[in-house]
């Protein structure tokens, strides 16, 4: 049986929708690496500990039981195993590494390549991880909070500015 369930926290719920696309572009970086379901999971889990922590300073009232929702982690497993964005990432990073080529892009060829993959792999369909990353970088950063978000800034680090692929266990590991 299906179970619908209803949740009054609609600022969770619609920031959780959005930064589990963000957290999704990092699970593909992983994928793209190949380094397996144990750094995946590492992944998942700081993944959502950033968004509840985002949720909890930008959004009044956001309440802690929205993330064990829907909506919440079981959206941000589903987006991270199987997702557009997911899938897209998996391929950004498989192409940053084929061939020996450098791991480093410059930012604008990582936008040609976010385009080119969006255009060859959705018909017609659009990826909302990677306009989200930016939009939440720019935020953190204009408050000066991007160190305190280390997994949400190395995804867009290596999505948008050129750092290497391999840079996201930073954004997992444990300080």
């Amino acid at each position: 049986n299906f179970r619908v369930a209803r949740i009054g926290d609609v600022a969770g719920a619609e920031a959780c929708g959005a930064l589990k696309n963000v957290i999704a572009l990092g699970a593909g970086f992983i994928d793209g690496l190949k380094l397996g379901g144990n750094t995946k999971a590492a992944l998942l889990r700081v993944g959502l500990l950033e968004m509840a922590k985002f949720c909890k300073i930008f959004f009044e009232g956001v309440e802690s039981g929205t993330f064990m929702e829907s909506c919440g982690m079981a959206d941000l497993i589903t987006s991270c195993y199987g997702g557009r964005n997911r899938k897209c990432a998996e391929v950004f990073a498989k192409l940053r590494l084929q061939d020996g080529s450098s791991d480093t892009f410059d930012p604008e060829e990582c936008n040609r390549l976010w385009s080119k993959i969006e255009n060859d792999m959705l018909n017609g369909q659009k990826l909302q991880g990677t306009p989200a990353c930016k939009e939440v970088y720019l935020l953190l950063e204009s408050r000066g909070l991007l160190e305190s978000f280390p997994l949400l800034r190395t995804i867009y680090e290596v999505a948008f500015l050129g750092n290497g692929v391999a840079s996201i266990t930073e954004g997992i590991a444990v300080k």
